[in-house]
């Protein structure tokens, strides 16, 4: 048996408190990163419950107004004018069933990992305008003045339907947050090696503390069935995920009472395009045989 001297006991028991304390403080911060993880998983929980609920509606109701709509638009023949009041709110519904399902789509594959970009000689023009039109009787509903400026013949290699997803997102979004008689706005335009679409609005604004909450995924500002604007928290989170796919950037410059300002830049990608898009549509070509240059 070994023996200690005093002065080697008192090092001996000194060192194995300083091992006990520190083993202790160890161990209190790894039950610290356990209980921020463990709310961490609690809340994501509550916020895909409340997607879950959200999404049911968001689809429910469109389709259940779908059938109903097409049920009278079989018993309207002798009415010219009702059936296409009723042509046109079939329309409108299935459009936002459709834009709901393909936001659940880009959701699941970006959360996947299978999103790639699928480059184009993209005529941004074209997609704009069609974004515009596919939103054209939401605008009228709430008579909301429209500017879009876009440089002429426009044309830059991006993927267009992801370029599509992010711009009827942010138009969408400015749309619904505009208040009636309202403006929102779009431009376009080639900077240097890049591409800057800016999407603006006269909504309520965005305060600072609340800039990252909303890109977050199943994330609004307001919840609960009372809330005053329809979504259910993708449709930003898809654009930050897709510009971000496509290497670029998404900023916003909002403040409270003064509206919102999304501005996405894309890079020009460094592989070679040979194929031509437009409204998110490829028609491919070969060189040799190209009907016209970009």
């Amino acid at each position: 048996m070994s023996h200690f001297s005093d002065d080697e006991l008192i090092d001996e028991i000194r060192r194995r408190f300083e091992f006990n304390r520190n083993a202790l403080n160890d161990l209190r911060a790894v039950t610290r990163k356990l209980e921020e993880m463990n709310e961490k998983l609690k809340e994501s929980e509550r916020v895909k419950s409340q997607f879950l609920s959200n999404i049911r509606n968001e689809i429910n109701n469109p389709l259940s107004a779908i059938m109903g709509l097409s049920g009278q638009l079989r018993g309207c023949r002798q009415e010219p004018e009702r059936c296409v009041r009723t042509a046109a709110m079939i329309y409108a519904e299935a459009f936002n069933l459709d834009f709901q399902l393909q936001n659940i789509y880009a959701a699941a594959e970006l959360e996947a990992g299978d999103a790639v970009p699928d480059y184009a000689l993209v005529d941004v023009a074209a997609v704009i305008k069609g974004c515009f039109d596919k939103l054209a009787p939401r605008i009228a509903e709430k008579q909301l003045a429209t500017a879009r400026e876009v440089d002429a013949g426009l044309v830059f290699p991006t993927d267009a339907h992801k370029l599509e997803l992010v711009v009827i997102n942010l138009l969408a979004n400015a749309v619904e947050f505009s208040p009636g008689n309202g403006q929102i706005g779009v431009t376009a335009a080639e900077s240097g090696s890049s591409l800057e679409i800016a999407v603006s609005d006269s909504g309520p604004g965005i305060a600072a503390a609340d800039r990252e909450i909303i890109f977050d995924r199943f994330r609004q500002l307001e919840v609960g069935t009372t809330k005053s604007h329809r979504g259910h928290g993708l449709g930003l989170s898809i654009c930050w995920s897709l510009v971000e796919l496509l290497g670029g950037t998404l900023d916003l410059d909002s403040r409270p009472g003064s509206g919102s300002r999304f501005v996405v830049i894309l890079p020009r990608p460094d592989v070679e395009v040979r194929v031509r898009a437009s409204d998110a549509n490829l028609f491919l070509f070969d060189r040799d045989d190209e009907p016209e240059q970009f």
